[in-house]
């Protein structure tokens, strides 16, 4: 894997082998960024179900000011940690290892919010839809908050009010959706 654009363009990364971790695909990742081409500057990035960091570590190499990564499995995190070393980007990132619904009441107790949520479970869970409350119940969003779900055809994300899916888009087996929170602008 390659990242794209950027301070890293060009730069190889890695990701861990075996079935519990689904790389993003180059065209996937292009659609995402093309999609984030105005606002990652700058922005605040949650990265959950992180896997090797591909998302994350772009947005970093695009502008993004902190990226915040977690995933579960112990060999997706030794890839971020690895990948954040190797592009000296760990000053711009905080890295989970755990489950991530549980990250998000951590981060929310700690009054954490973001600018930018990247989604990306394993296919057919309802850990999409579980997150996506968790950030609305935890107030972790910004007001115009975008959120970037990569799901299957079989399981799109359910989004609680205060979100408005822009637009969904087919990738061979994966859709991605685009969304915004516009919930309350005082929360």
């Amino acid at each position: 894997m390659r990242i794209i654009a950027g301070t890293a363009k060009g730069r190889e990364i890695v990701a861990p082998k075996g079935l519990n971790t689904r790389p993003t695909l180059a065209k996937v990742k292009e659609a995402i960024f093309g999609m984030l081409q105005f606002d990652i500057g700058g922005a605040k990035v949650l990265d959950l179900f992180s896997g090797s960091g591909g998302l994350g570590i772009e947005a970093i190499s695009r502008g993004a000011d902190h990226v915040t990564f977690c995933d579960a499995d112990r060999h997706a995190i030794t890839a971020v940690k690895s990948n954040l070393k190797k592009l000296a980007f760990e000053d711009r990132a905080s890295v989970f290892f755990g489950d991530a619904i549980a990250l998000l009441g951590s981060l929310s107790e700690r009054g954490e919010r973001f600018d930018i949520v990247l989604l990306d479970p394993p296919y057919e869970t309802d850990l999409e839809s579980r997150a996506l409350a968790k950030l609305y119940e935890g107030s972790l969003l910004n007001y115009g908050a975008i959120v970037i779900c990569e799901h299957s055809l079989k399981n799109p994300p359910v989004f609680p009010g205060g979100f408005s899916a822009k637009k969904a888009k087919k990738y061979g087996d994966s859709y991605v959706t685009y969304a915004t929170y516009e919930g309350a602008e005082d929360r």
